[in-house]
């Protein structure tokens, strides 16, 4: 199984490929679209999705890139789909030039599966940072994007976040899941359920709900 990481953008957004090589899943592509390219096709990758797990600036500032020169589909949270055409909730063009937004071909709801390859992604909603932010859940492997990080969670004061959802995600799905589940974010580096239970700042963070 393929596991790459790439750390793009200002803001040093993790982007990761994952799964098949012959049948390669990108999460997040936030920025430095050649760079991201570059890397596929180095190792001869061949890319099927493209999926986001929430519709910020600097998760979506590559899809376009990807998406035209692979031929990748973009998958994307039902409940974010209002707000990734929104500039106003994405961002898009305030901190970063504008970028083109793809319509995406799959829309995700919680508890849905997709299979690329010979990996199978569980998708589960974790409304806080966004409205209809997501999280994937592939074998041990869960990738996060901005809700929760390596002892922190998403922030939830930007357009359609909310505070009380975010700790209710984190605490209600994400906790639940097996300790042993390793954690890869959207920024920083990576973790595992076990460790944020017993360090998570969501604890704090839970008095102001």
């Amino acid at each position: 199984m393929v596991l790459d990481m790439l750390t793009v953008g200002k803001i040093e957004e993790n982007c990761y490929l994952v799964g098949d090589p012959d049948n390669l899943v990108v999460i997040d592509p936030g920025d430095e679209g050649e760079r991201i390219l570059e890397h596929i096709r180095e190792k001869n990758y061949k890319v099927s999705c493209v999926v986001l797990t929430h519709c910020h600036y600097d998760h979506i500032g590559a899809v376009a890139d990807v998406v035209h020169a692979t031929g990748a589909k973009l998958y994307l949270g039902a409940a974010e789909k209002e707000n990734y055409f929104s500039r106003k909730v994405s961002f898009n063009g305030y901190f970063a030039p504008k970028v083109e937004v793809i319509e995406p071909a799959v829309l995700l709801s919680d508890g849905d599966t997709f299979t690329v390859g010979n990996c199978t992604f569980r998708v589960i909603t974790t409304p806080g940072h966004t409205s209809g932010s997501i999280c994937l859940l592939c074998g041990e492997y869960l990738f996060s994007g901005d809700t929760l990080f390596n002892r922190g969670i998403g922030r939830a004061d930007f357009p359609t976040g909310s505070l009380p959802s975010l700790v209710s995600s984190i605490k209600n799905k994400l906790f639940t899941l097996d300790d042993a589940v390793l954690v890869y974010p959207g920024h920083g580096p990576s973790s595992t359920i076990g460790y944020e239970k017993e360090h998570n700042e969501v604890y704090e963070w839970e008095r102001y709900c």
